[in-house]
This record gives structure tokens, sequence and C-alpha cells, in this order.
């Protein structure tokens, strides 16, 4: 009896599973659909993508991520930022969409990581056959700065002008063209101008070569510190790619550090006949404020501050349109060459940075102590440990406050430079160079302004 008791009881059981498992009423996908996102916060760092908790993909300024590919249900899609000094990253924005099978959706983040605005494009998948040769682009507005003003863009191909009414898109912020537009591999330029007004020109870049099979978005974003231009138009790619588009009227720019003690002053010539210097009496430490240059390869000369008998510096590097450019010098005992540092200066709102060099030649490896105001770096352990000389660092960034640095050869605790105070907030970008001095055995730290 207990034997039938226990068989009926499974089969009970087994019977309400495959009942419940047949009308589950849980929806099924029916076919895929595919997400990107965009990062238009100019003050932003790289922002955390994620659909439900699962992260898709890191999202810098002026990018947009991977298209992704999903079943056709509904997700919630987050967008974190990590605040420099916290241990946990904070949630900005969330967006709902219930997927349709075929479509691709954009999710667009704009304002500022405090408050952030999230706009959601739609548009139809796209497979480009491999015999195509063509590209599709739609177009858009991003640009904080011209929020306020509705553009025209025009989309020709180089030497074709601009001709009022035959704009590829009338577009107010935040919008996009309804639907993409096929294009034949070429060489276009894209021309900005107030809505109806084709004579307000208010951005045109340089000739660009767009290569087929491509799904594409064009829009202007507002230029970083990093821009030499204040408005810069991007090519965002559905693989994740994205290119500048350069703007003539906004060169490149070069400045010039000495941060080579022997080779002393110097003059600095760009033709090897050393007939006009571009600069002259550069001395050890010496960094020029930003000059205009025109974008391509250079020929640099340092020869002794008013003699033309030796050269002591011959370097090639090439400049790239819109990019600050930072020419170093560097070495000792006649042997010295140059780094070509494009400098990060972007500001976040959600740390102050700082750029670090070191172009010592008595220290191949330091530590850098970032302790409070007044303290010992005693019981600290070093912010960066092992710097290495002459190499260049990317930006770091770290919590805004009042602080003492100091550095000390590597793994040692001997102080060689600092105290120097320094005092920052949110947003706050500085370069911080440590030099040789007349003693072997002691660093000098400067701070300069990021210009």
């Amino acid at each position: 009896m207990i034997k039938r008791i226990a068989v009926f009881a499974a089969l009970a059981a087994t019977s309400l599973l495959v009942a419940c498992s047949g009308d589950s009423g849980l929806p099924e996908a029916t076919g895929k659909a595919t997400i990107s996102a965009v990062n238009a916060m100019s003050g932003s760092p790289a922002v955390n993508f994620l659909i439900e908790e699962r992260q898709l993909s890191s999202i810098a300024y002026k990018s947009m991520s991977v298209a992704d590919s999903w079943d056709d249900l509904e997700f919630t899609f987050n967008f974190d930022v990590l605040f420099t000094g916290d241990s946990q990253f904070t949630r900005i924005a969330s967006r709902n969409i219930d997927f349709i099978a075929g479509q691709h959706y954009t999710l667009l983040a704009t304002g500022t990581v405090a408050n952030p605005t999230l706009t959601l494009w739609e548009t139809a998948e796209r497979e480009f056959d491999t015999a195509e040769t063509v590209f599709q682009s739609r177009f858009a507005h991003t640009s904080d700065t011209w929020s306020a003003t509705n553009i025209d863009v025009y989309f020709a191909l180089e030497g074709v002008a601009p001709v009022q009414g035959e704009q590829v898109a009338t577009l107010a912020f935040g919008e996009i063209t309804t639907a993409p537009v096929d294009f034949e591999t070429g060489t276009y330029v894209v021309t900005i101008t107030t809505a109806g007004d084709v004579t307000d020109i208010l951005y045109q870049s340089l000739p660009s070569t767009l290569v087929a099979r491509t799904d594409l978005i064009v829009s202007p974003f507002d230029g970083d510190e990093n821009d030499t231009s204040p408005i810069v138009v991007r090519v965002l790619n559905t693989l994740g790619g994205a290119a500048t588009l350069a703007n003539p009227l906004f060169p490149p720019t070069v400045q010039f550090l000495n941060a080579a003690q022997d080779m002393g002053n110097t003059d600095v010539y760009d033709d090897v006949a050393l007939t006009t210097p571009v600069l002259t009496g550069h001395d050890f430490r010496q960094l020029t404020p930003p000059s205009p240059i025109a974008a391509g390869d250079y020929n640099y000369l340092y020869t002794p501050a008013n003699e033309t008998t030796a050269v002591l510096l011959d370097t090639n590097f090439n400049v790239l349109a819109g990019i600050n450019h930072r020419i170093v010098a560097i070495g000792a005992g006649g042997e010295y060459s140059t780094l070509n540092i494009a400098q990060d200066k972007r500001s976040f709102d959600t740390s102050a940075r700082f750029n670090f060099f070191v172009s010592s030649n008595n220290f191949e490896f330091v530590d850098l102590y970032v302790v409070n105001r007044g303290d010992s770096i005693d019981g600290n352990f070093p912010f960066i440990s092992g710097v290495v000389s002459r190499i260049i660092n990317p930006a770091i960034d770290f919590a805004p406050g009042n602080f003492d640095l100091y550095l000390t050869n590597f793994a040692e605790t001997d102080i060689v430079a600092g105290p120097i105070s320094i005092d920052m907030a949110l947003g706050d970008v500085i370069d911080l160079l440590a030099f040789d001095t007349a003693d072997p055995a002691v660093l000098e730290m400067l701070v300069f302004p990021t210009p």
C-alpha cells in the first residue's frame, strides 16, 4: 500500500511538472534584435553598458559600443560609472526595451553624469552582400553646445559644394535620420550649417574615405580637452569603431619640453640648412605654450643656442590632425632622442586626474606617494610603484582632496623629491613632471597647469 501511494505521488508530480512546462506563461523568443549605445556625455569617463546586470561594453565619450544580438524579448539596459575612490559602480541611467526581431536599437546617453538623458533610436538591421560596394549611413545631432540649434547636414563627395535643399538631414538635438541611406564608397566631406541657411557654415570636415559594407552613424559632438576643435564630427560604426573627421579650421598643436639636463640651452630648426629656428633659447625644464601646426611629417634639429656648428639632436615625428602634441627631448651624454606625446587632458566629472612623466637619467624606477596634506609617507604604500623613467604613462585618476606628493627610489623609503602640495577638485587635470638636478641623488618635481 505504501509503495502504491509513493508511485501515485511520483506520477502526480511528474504530470504537474509537464503541465507547468507546457504552459509557463513566459514569453518565447521568435528571433533576434541588436543593440548599441552611444556615449555623448562630455564629462564622463568610460561608461559601463549592461543588459540587466551583465556588462556588454565600456564606452568612451564620442564612441559607440559593438552591436550585440539578443532574443526578441524585453530587457532593461543600464549605464554605470565608477567615481574614483568608490569601491562600487554607480548606476546613472536605465531604459527598458521590448525587442522586435530584425530591428537594431541604439541608446544615446547625453547630458551629464549627474543628470543623464537616454534617447532610443531604432532602425532595421542591415546585412551586406559580399559584392556590395556601398556603405549605409544615418546622421544625428549629439552636440550639447548646439543643443538649442537645429542643423542641416550635407554629405557629398569631395569637390561638391553644399547646395540649399540638398541636405541629407535637418536635425534637432538628440535626433537621428529615420532611415539609413546607401552611398557608394568614396571620399566625402561633411558640412553642417544652421537649418535653412547654407551660407552659415558651422563645420566642414577635411575629405575622408569611407569603405563599403559598413553601417555608420555620422554626428557632431562637443570637443573635449584633447581636441583642438570645439566641435568634432565622428563616424561611428556598429562594429564598435569610431573616427574623427578633422576640421581644417582648428589645426593640431605642438609644444616642446626640454627634459635632457646636459643638452643645455638649445635652438630648434625644422630645416637641415639650419636657416631660421622655430624655437630659440629652449632651456632645460622649459615647456613651451602650444602652437598651431599643420598635420604631416616633421624633421626637427636641435643645436646649441646661437650656434649652428653642431646638431645635438635630429628627430622625426608625425603630427596628426586635431591632436595636441608634446615633443619631449630626453637623454644624456650626447645620446638624445624625443618622445611624441599626445596629451590626455580630458576632464572627468568623476575624478581628478594627472599626467606623470619622469625624465630622469639618474633614476630608472621611482615610487610616487600621494598622502593627505601634512601626513608622512611612513606606513603608507606608494600610490604608484615602479614608474619607469623616460616612458609615456597614461593619465591617472584619483579622488579629489588636498595632498602632498613625494618620490622615492623604487622599493625604498628615502625621499628623493618632495613634498609638493596640490589641491585637486573633481574635473581638475594637472601635469606632474620629475627632472634631474645638479645632485644625482635628488629629483625635482614640478606641477604644470594643463594648457
